[in-house]
């Protein structure tokens, strides 16, 4: 089981701390109408989206221009993705969001899958993290596997 204290340490390891700050996470949840999970927002204390490179993940902020609250906004309207869903990043060919109404939970699918997430079966079998702590650890390992062996695996 994840520690989000010991991800912690393992991030300010490879990157100091980059927190977000605690007025754009509440705006962010008035303007999208979500509830952010609680491990979502104690991690915002020390990871903002930055420093990592094996997985693109959007910022928690409002710059630069894609963001999780501009890249949110943009598929609600694009392709009508259910608002308890937060983007959190768009790797090739896919979509990662959190579910806010389901602890968090953080799903990575096809892009061809994106329109039905929320409504109906998906096509191909997403990779689903239980909570957005788990998916922190994913991408800890992943980070920290990359930097001493040089070779990014999705």
């Amino acid at each position: 089981m994840a520690n989000l204290n010991d991800i912690q340490t393992r991030y300010e390891v490879l990157n100091g701390v980059r927190p977000v700050d605690g007025e754009y996470l509440r705006q962010l949840q008035v303007a999208l109408k979500i509830l952010l999970p609680d491990d979502f927002i104690q991690a915002s204390c020390f990871f903002d989206g930055s420093g990592v490179a094996v997985l693109p993940v959007h910022a928690i902020d409002w710059q630069p221009e894609m963001n999780v609250f501009s890249e949110t906004t943009r598929l609600r309207e694009k392709i009508s993705l259910p608002n308890h869903f937060l983007v959190l990043g768009e790797p090739p060919a896919s979509l990662l969001v959190m579910d806010c109404n389901e602890g968090g939970a953080v799903i990575w699918c096809d892009a061809t899958d994106a329109p039905r997430l929320g409504k109906e079966r998906l096509m191909s079998p997403p990779k689903v993290w239980r909570n957005y702590t788990e998916f922190l650890e994913y991408l800890i390992d992943e980070e920290e596997l990359d930097r001493t062996s040089g070779s990014i695996d999705y």
